[in-house]
């Protein structure tokens, strides 16, 4: 069960990058800050899963984050976190540049594939 639960959640967040990518050549910027935050948030529990936790809320993602970055003593992991919070508040706001949005999904892109290869979950 869990390691179907850690291939959901890495495919759900695949599938959100991708889905953020079309969405940003179209323009929707709301769209695509909320499929970015998507992203980051399941990853974050494809994490929580390999190690036999399960995450329910927004507050459980950002103090697992919290634990990971920690752990690894990477502060550069709550940057990434910020960046996916100020994108999920966008989503309700629209009040972001496509700049930062452009940026945000960088951010947002390298910190799933860090996670991918760090925790292997590929």
């Amino acid at each position: 069960m869990r390691n179907g639960k850690i291939r959901k959640y890495t495919e759900l967040s695949d599938k959100y990058l991708n889905d953020a990518e079309i969405l940003l050549k179209k323009g929707d910027l709301s769209q695509t800050s909320e499929k970015l935050w998507g992203a980051f948030a399941t990853i974050v529990k494809a994490v929580a899963a390999k190690h036999s936790k399960d995450i329910k809320t927004h507050d459980g993602v950002s103090h697992y984050l919290a634990s990971i970055s920690k752990e690894l003593r990477d502060e550069s992991l709550l940057t990434a976190g910020l960046t996916a919070n100020a994108l999920h508040q966008n989503f309700y706001e629209d009040s972001l540049t496509v700049e930062f949005i452009r940026k945000g999904s960088k951010t947002i892109r390298l910190f799933v594939n860090r996670m991918k290869k760090r925790f292997s979950l590929n």
